[in-house]
């Protein structure tokens, strides 16, 4: 059912919100400038849920805009983003839809594009989660959102990319002597971010001979 505005009133202290009157009913207070942007006016009749909508998707707007205005500068993690739009007074559907379309198109970088990341690091250069974690921190992954990621690699997935890389390195030292081929491929496995336990196993079985 459709409702007549019926009052807009500019907020004193602050000219940049107004308050919408529906049927002399407040309905919300929006951004001044959404007046002019929908054509808003009084006696307008139109239905609340849609009118309510359009506040929502201008939001959702000017919340994405805000977070690309940021990204320019500084990388932000995704809970920094949802922690900084909460003080700034943001509505929490607000901020998880913006924050949601703009991870999809990567441009923040939550935990869906955490874990596309590591499964296509994994894939294509096999990395210990050592270096894993140091990489996703590095590309503005939190620290507790990385770990949640990579707790899903277990330590037998871990000890199979080992053993691959390992073995795809010993061709590398046939002439060396044992002992020599032991530790390169100790170090080069560490710098690979597996831990002491996975290398020693690796190394057992790649090297046994």
């Amino acid at each position: 059912m459709k409702k007549q505005i019926t009052d807009i009133q500019i907020d004193e202290k602050n000219p940049d919100r107004c308050a919408l009157f529906l049927d002399c009913h407040q309905f919300g207070v929006v951004d001044s400038s959404l007046i002019a942007v929908l054509g808003l006016r009084i006696g307008l009749e139109i239905e609340a849920e849609v009118l309510q909508k359009l506040i929502e998707a201008d939001g959702v707007t000017k919340t994405k805009n805000f977070i690309l205005n940021l990204l320019r500068n500084q990388t932000y993690s995704k809970q920094q983003l949802i922690d900084l739009l909460g003080r700034r007074g943001c509505g929490e559907r607000t901020i998880d839809t913006a924050l949601a379309e703009l991870e999809e198109l990567g441009v923040v970088k939550g935990e869906n594009y955490a874990r596309s990341w590591v499964n296509r690091r994994l894939r294509l250069k096999p990395r210990g989660k050592r270096v894993l974690k140091r990489e996703l921190v590095s590309k503005g992954i939190d620290q507790s959102t990385a770990d949640c990621v990579l707790d899903t690699i277990d330590d037998k997935d871990e000890s199979g990319m080992a053993l691959k890389a390992a073995r795809k390195q010993a061709v590398h030292y046939k002439s060396l002597l044992p002992h020599v081929a032991k530790r390169r491929m100790h170090d080069f496995l560490l710098r690979r971010g597996f831990d002491v336990d996975t290398i020693q196993r690796v190394i057992d079985r790649v090297l046994k001979n």
